[in-house]
């Protein structure tokens, strides 16, 4: 009994030492919030090759390490059939994906950006259009 009351013990006093040193630099932690910014045009035609670019910035600097940057794409008022495409970090603090609008409509583009433990998912509008002949 006494051997296990001894081992109990120990281990209480080593998990009570092995806490984090609050000391210790926490990297990119701020109070400021991430901006996102569509860095697309408001108009576009029906099967171009279009590349869906934000700007991820907090306190006026690129943020490079988002943890996730997904656009969702819809249009008119036919958000529950919204396609999700997952983006890539380009440079500066831009993530990108591409993407070609099917049919001329009016479209929304919302990236869905994490990153820093914060989440913003501001909205675009494009207006899609038939190419011309």
């Amino acid at each position: 009994m006494k051997k296990i009351t001894l081992l109990s013990t120990s281990l209480l006093l080593l998990s009570a030492c092995n806490g984090t040193n609050e000391d210790e630099p926490t990297e990119n932690l701020s109070s400021e919030p991430i901006e996102v910014e569509v860095l697309n045009d408001s108009e576009a035609t029906v099967d171009e090759e279009w590349t869906l670019k934000a700007e991820v910035t907090q306190e006026e600097e690129p943020v490079e390490d988002a943890d996730e940057v997904v656009f969702e794409v819809w249009y008119d008022e036919e958000k529950q059939n919204s396609a999700m495409i997952s983006a890539e970090h380009g440079q500066d603090g831009v993530y990108e994906a591409d993407y070609q609008f099917p049919e001329a409509s009016k479209y929304y583009v919302q990236p869905h950006v994490t990153a820093r433990g914060m989440h913003r998912m501001p909205v675009h509008e494009v207006e899609v259009s038939e190419a011309e002949q």
